[in-house]
């Protein structure tokens, strides 16, 4: 008997990571809440490898999108080179008490550069580790233009729903900023109805120009105690981008150039 030795190499490795859709990190994710999956692959192949696509297996997990499509279908990566997918996802709420389920697993079919159009893929299969699920009786997000510009008006309503099976009553402030004047009732207490949503519509008015920091919300849940600050807005934007006041060109100006 002869043996041969063959030496093998790693193609890739696969990092996976959850996190907001404000792209913060997540070490739980909340029940029927919006998150981002994001995975990256990194090549130490000494061969250029081709990623012919990509796809997800998922099992508790519902893509908030409505067609999953592979974002690395013909993407060549040269050694040391990363390529990245991003995928929104949202868990539904369970019918069993555990509140940690498994994700799925993430599909790779790939093949060598230097192999004809022709050659048979290789599909590798990685599994995605599980999440710690938790359910927020209050989610609360906003909507709010992309940017501001500095002493005009900047509208941002706050949608509120109510994720539990009582009527919540919550209690809202908005602290006072250096960057932001504001109209709107700088205190509210709210009673919503189980399942219902309740928005606020606030003014904001910049004063200052570049990333600012919103006013921020202070809210309390009376029913759920236990439920902090912190935990609701969350969800919330915190920066925006103010620019600076536009110049008004009046005629003689506008003659002189």
């Amino acid at each position: 008997d002869e043996t041969a030795t063959i030496e093998t190499v790693v193609p890739f490795e696969v990092s996976v990571k959850f996190v907001s859709t404000k792209f913060e990190p997540l070490d739980r994710v909340a029940v029927d809440i919006p998150f981002l999956l994001m995975t990256d692959i990194l090549s130490s192949s000494p061969w250029p490898l081709v990623l012919a696509s990509s796809s997800l297996q998922l099992l508790t997990m519902t893509s908030n999108t409505p067609q999953l499509q592979s974002q690395l279908q013909e993407v060549v990566l040269q050694t040391g080179e990363c390529a990245s997918e991003c995928f929104c996802l949202r868990c539904p709420p369970l019918t069993n008490s555990n509140n940690t389920v498994a994700t799925g697993q993430y599909l790779i079919s790939w093949r060598r550069k230097p192999s004809s159009a022709d050659s048979p893929l290789i599909q590798t299969t990685v599994t995605l580790p599980h999440v710690i699920l938790e359910s927020v009786p209050l989610y609360i997000h906003a909507d709010l233009p992309s940017f501001g510009r500095v002493r005009e008006s900047l509208p941002v309503r706050y949608h509120i729903e109510n994720r539990t099976a009582l009527v919540q009553e919550v209690e809202m402030a908005v602290e006072p900023s250096d960057a932001f004047m504001f109209s709107g009732l700088k205190q509210v207490r709210l009673r919503i109805l189980p399942g219902s949503e309740q928005q606020m519509l606030y003014n904001y008015y910049p004063l200052m120009a570049g990333y600012q920091t919103l006013p921020q919300l202070n809210i309390s849940l009376p029913r759920c105690p236990t439920t902090n600050t912190h935990t609701l807005r969350r969800f919330l934007p915190q920066r925006i981008f103010v620019k600076p006041q536009g110049r008004q060109l009046d005629d003689a100006s506008i003659a002189a150039a």
